[in-house]
């Protein structure tokens, strides 16, 4: 597994470890050209130094040198070198030069005032630099009326030994290749330290969360954590994921419990009557209602496991939807009438109101006809038996990315039997949610509305509801329009 961390550092130690070594190449580079610069000078230097100490006079050319004010051109061994000519003879060497009778320097035709650098090897074989200049000796002002014919140029070549050079080259590349090694080293230790210092936030992260109690009431991280800009937003989603799943959990196990509870009771029944058969198999009134009671509490557990199942398909993506035109109006009276044929009096009762004319829409008939069902079944069992149940059927423009949408709003609204708090109005949609009131309907499991709700979400249906009284609650969700037919 690819570690964060470890690409971070290996990927910023490569990055600085470039930038490092690119500096002190350039370091080098400019030293060494710096250092080869001053001994070109220092060879120039003497050379022109040199130079001066030739002297003209009306009794010819002298080379004025003292050695012991210039040793260097004197030592038997590891000295320096010089040699001059005039008219291609050589005029004058250098006191080293004497070991070497038959070594001479460097010449270059050059022209006058000219000069030239070369890379040589000195008379007693050690690596050196040589600087051959063309001059004319300078007649002094005071002989200038009496020296009137041209002096003849002169060549002088000084040769310097470079193993000096080289040695401090050396020392210098040396202690710049171990202060190069040596900065690597501290910054690679420095880079692997903070960026796992810098990440220690994520790891206190993890900590929180391996150390989070699911058994509390509210899921959420320990607030004390130091605000970072790159962490907060993971922090807050995940505060908002454990929330939410915190949530999911806890209405799972609600469910469990009601769905355990719903179940509990028709099977106890059923326990029940075959244990008083079973004791008492000759007594006729028991064995007369006996099958009829059996039948009706397995079509209650039927029930029971039909709309679970109905839950779990309206949830998932097990719904398979298929769009038809359906006029809305004639669809909500053919539910009324399925529900007048198993609960008299419900045609009476409920009063549509429509403004529609021949509207139509297109949408999942089975679904449309869950959400009716559900809503009208609940708004006539849950209301007082004279009250009337309205439904209203209005056609609503609205603006939808700047066109004109025409969507039909149905409202279903009535009476309460019983007041509802605002908590149990919040919670209505959830699965076998019931009020302690509606407990007491052995038909009843509180599906519907939950169904309700699925189905409206997969539909994409704007399902609401609420109080518009304090005994009475209205269901509102809207359908498109997708065409105006006459009636």
């Amino acid at each position: 597994m690819t570690s964060l961390a470890n690409n971070l550092v290996n990927r910023m130690t490569w990055a600085v470890l470039i930038i490092v070594v690119l500096v002190f190449l350039a370091v080098d580079i400019i030293i060494d050209n710096w250092i080869d610069t001053e001994f070109d000078n220092a060879l120039t230097t003497k050379s022109n130094y040199l130079k001066t100490l030739i002297k003209v006079s009306p009794a010819g050319v002298e080379f004025d040198f003292a050695g012991e004010f210039m040793p260097e051109f004197t030592l038997p061994a590891k000295g320096e070198y010089f040699q001059l000519w005039q008219n291609g003879v050589v005029f004058e060497r250098s006191e080293s030069l004497a070991h070497f009778a038959q070594a001479n320097l460097i010449k270059a035709d050059l022209a006058i005032n000219g000069r030239q650098f070369f890379d040589v090897t000195l008379p007693d074989g050690r690596s050196g630099r040589a600087m051959v200049s063309v001059f004319e000796p300078q007649v002094p002002d005071k002989y200038q009326s009496v020296i009137t014919e041209n002096i003849a140029p002169m060549v002088l070549t000084v040769a310097l030994s470079e193993e000096e050079l080289n040695h401090i080259l050396i020392i210098i590349d040396s202690s710049l290749a171990i202060g190069l090694l040596l900065v690597i080293l501290f910054m690679r230790w420095a880079v692997v330290n903070l960026i796992h210092r810098g990440l220690q936030p994520l790891n206190d992260l993890n900590q929180a969360l391996k150390d989070i109690d699911f058994q509390q009431a509210e899921l959420k991280l320990p607030a004390h954590f130091k605000a970072f800009i790159e962490i907060e937003p993971i922090k807050n989603e995940l505060n908002k994921f454990l929330r939410i799943n915190h949530k999911h959990l806890q209405n799972e196990k609600r469910i469990t419990a009601d769905i355990a509870h719903e179940l509990k009771t028709p099977i106890s029944e059923l326990i029940s009557l075959s244990e008083i058969y079973i004791r008492y198999p000759d007594d006729e009134r028991i064995g007369v209602s006996y099958k009829q009671d059996v039948l009706s509490i397995s079509l209650k557990m039927k029930d029971i496991v039909n709309n679970l199942l109905l839950l779990q398909k309206a949830s998932s993506e097990g719904l398979q939807l298929s769009q038809t035109l359906i006029d809305v109006k004639a669809f909500i009276q053919k539910i009324v009438a399925e529900l007048n044929a198993l609960r008299s009096g419900s045609l009476a009762r409920v009063n549509v109101i429509s403004e529609l004319n021949g509207v139509m829409c297109q949408t999942d008939a089975f679904s449309l006809h869950t959400v009716l069902y559900n809503l009208i079944d609940n708004a006539l069992f849950y209301s007082p038996q004279q009250s009337k149940v309205d439904i209203r059927l209005i056609k609503q423009k609205q603006p939808v990315q700047g066109n004109k949408s025409a969507m039909i709003v149905i409202t279903i609204e009535n009476e309460l039997l019983n007041s509802i708090s605002d908590d149990d109005l919040d919670r209505l949609t959830l699965p076998l949610f019931q009020t302690e009131k509606s407990r007491q309907h052995q038909n009843r499991h509180g599906l519907g509305l939950a169904i309700v709700d699925n189905i409206a979400q997969v539909n994409q249906y704007a399902f609401s509801f609420g109080l518009v009284d304090t005994n009475r609650i209205a269901f509102t969700f809207t359908l498109p329009v997708m065409g105006d037919i006459s009636g």
